[in-house]
């Protein structure tokens, strides 16, 4: 699966959440928001993982979007995808990685649109956050969610199978323009979606 249709999938896709329970794509975002409004003055981290498992037919993914608000807790939505190719390892890691990254185009053009924001996401997303930063100022009302607190989490780490990979999965979502954390501190990936395997 390539990036646009996976993006598309979880667009039109219906997200779980511990205490929300089920939820489409523009709900996951105006929680997001609403939980920010909360406590305004707090330090928030936006962690974006998959992780994945092969099933007797094909790869069961799953992708979480957590909020959390620094030492006060938070909440996350997982969306699971469906691969019914049998995949290697190595490119089950990749196709990881590639969710995550269309997770949070996905996540972040949603917003976009729901504010009447318009931005060329052909560029890589730090290019495309500058502008938006450009074009939003200081306007707190218009501050979109997805800019200054997104990590992308991936499931490698220097421990394992994975170790071997990390320079390519990590170069791959820094030359995609995101923040990237890899085990022990992906728990996105290697916790929240882990979980809901």
């Amino acid at each position: 699966m390539g990036l646009e249709e996976i993006k598309n999938l979880i667009k039109g896709g219906v997200f779980q959440s511990p205490t929300k329970g089920s939820l489409g794509l523009v709900r996951v975002i105006e929680e997001l928001i609403d939980y920010k409004k909360e406590d305004p003055d707090a330090k928030y981290k936006i962690a974006i993982g998959t992780d994945s498992e092969t099933r007797e037919r094909g790869v069961e993914f799953v992708c979480v979007v957590a909020i959390l608000r620094i030492g006060k807790g938070g909440r996350y939505f997982w969306f699971k995808i469906h691969d019914e190719r049998r995949l290697d390892f190595r490119t089950r890691i990749y196709q990881e990685a590639v969710i995550s990254l269309a997770l949070a185009g996905g996540l972040l053009e949603t917003e976009l649109e729901l504010r009447g924001v318009k931005v060329n996401m052909e560029k890589p997303a730090n290019e495309a956050f500058k502008s938006l930063q450009n074009d939003i100022g200081n306007d707190s009302e218009k501050e979109i969610i997805f800019t200054n607190e997104l990590e992308i989490h991936v499931d490698v780490g220097t421990i394992g199978p994975t170790k071997e990979m990390i320079k390519e999965i990590v170069g791959m979502v820094k030359g995609s323009g995101f923040f990237v954390k890899i085990k022990p501190e992906s728990f996105a990936a290697s916790s929240l979606a882990d979980k809901q395997l």
